[in-house]
């Protein structure tokens, strides 16, 4: 399992609910080898078909194990902007203005030139997100790319796109301090929470089981289901996060801390 690098458990009572939830420590500076201590990593986490927390520096893949963290796949040739893990089990990965996947020996391969450096991506069922976070005009354009090199532009926004994730046939994205969702099928937008101007967005993440959107913000976490927001935490503003299995995995690369929230979504009250 993934989290086998060390944890500690702390419970925790929220007062909206009688449910407790139990913090387990995934990481933390203390943790990493003497060899990684000073290593940057940049704003992305996944996890791997074989169930571990992966990061990456912009020069590096590392994932989290027993022992603590070792380097996944070759050095790559070029910075490293983002990854994921497909739906199917392949890592992607935005290298400068390539778009490449992790061959059978740990190579990153070029697929295909993007039209801008260092764009985010995000996993989809059925096709990978692609989109603009650097740019010298308004237009921050948000992509879908499919198999055998097809892709689409589906909408364009006058603010960089922070963060994509996709549920129940529509696609949510988290731009400054605002989360919009938008449908595919008849290329709707429409505005699901808001948030103060200066407390802007910085990841968002999918409880597709239950149904719920978590919005990491600078100062807080929430939790969104059925028009519905929920405050869930304040101590973990800032972070990067991921639902894995009834858990929430914040990620702080500021900090180089990685904490898992468990027994979640029984706690929230909608």
């Amino acid at each position: 399992m993934f989290y086998l690098v060390g944890w500690m458990a702390v419970v925790s009572v929220w007062g909206q609910s009688s449910h407790q939830l139990r913090y387990e420590i995934m990481l933390s500076k203390d943790m990493i080898a003497t060899s990684h201590n000073k290593e940057i990593f940049i704003r992305s986490i996944d996890i791997s078909p074989g169930k571990f927390i992966t990061l990456a520096s912009p020069g590096r893949f590392y994932q989290l194990g027993w022992g603590g963290m070792s380097e996944l796949g070759q050095k790559p040739d070029s910075q490293i902007s983002g990854f994921c893990f497909t739906f199917d089990g392949l890592m992607m990965a935005v290298k400068n203005r390539s778009l490449c996947y992790m061959d059978s020996l740990g190579k990153l391969q070029t697929l295909l030139i993007l039209p801008t450096s260092g764009m985010g991506i995000a996993p989809g069922k059925e096709v990978v997100y692609l989109f603009d976070q650097n740019r010298t005009d308004s237009h921050y354009r948000l992509y879908a790319y499919a198999k055998h090199g097809k892709y689409k532009t589906l909408l364009a926004s006058p603010k960089p796109v922070v963060s994509v994730v996709e549920m129940n046939g529509l696609v949510y994205m988290a731009i400054g301090s605002a989360v919009f969702s938008f449908s595919p099928q008849n290329n709707a937008v429409n505005l699901e929470a808001g948030f103060q101007k200066e407390n802007e967005i910085t990841s968002l993440a999918v409880d597709s089981d239950h149904d719920i959107l978590y919005a990491a913000t600078r100062d807080a976490i929430f939790a969104l289901k059925n028009e519905s927001l929920v405050y869930v935490t304040g101590d973990f503003g800032g972070g990067i996060i991921k639902y894995f299995q009834d858990g929430l995995v914040i990620f702080n690369p500021d900090t180089n801390d990685i904490i898992r929230i468990v027994n979640l979504h029984s706690s929230l009250l909608f």
